[in-house]
């Protein structure tokens, strides 16, 4: 992400975002963020300013044999956000 627009974005995203930030060596935006309602509303208004692709994470569980190349929502625990490439 271009830095003069993380630099503008509203305080409150760019804590949130400081907060779960990503090594300098992967293309993840932000990543291990929890599968919570207000992480998700802080995801969409990040959405608003820049298109981002969201990949859910998650190991499997009792009920739930994960794929080994996705998971779905619903049985997710995390998710990442990456910079979805226009053009």
């Amino acid at each position: 992400m271009d830095r003069l627009l993380k630099f503008c974005l509203p305080l409150d995203l760019q804590a949130w975002m400081k907060q779960y930030q990503a090594p300098e060596s992967e293309n993840a935006l932000v990543k291990d963020i929890p599968n919570t309602l207000d992480n998700h509303m802080m995801a969409f208004q990040l959405a608003k300013v820049v298109p981002i692709r969201i990949k859910y994470r998650g190991p499997s569980t009792e009920f739930y044999k994960r794929p080994s190349d996705f998971c779905h929502k619903a049985h997710a625990t995390r998710f990442a956000l990456y910079e979805r490439k226009t053009g």
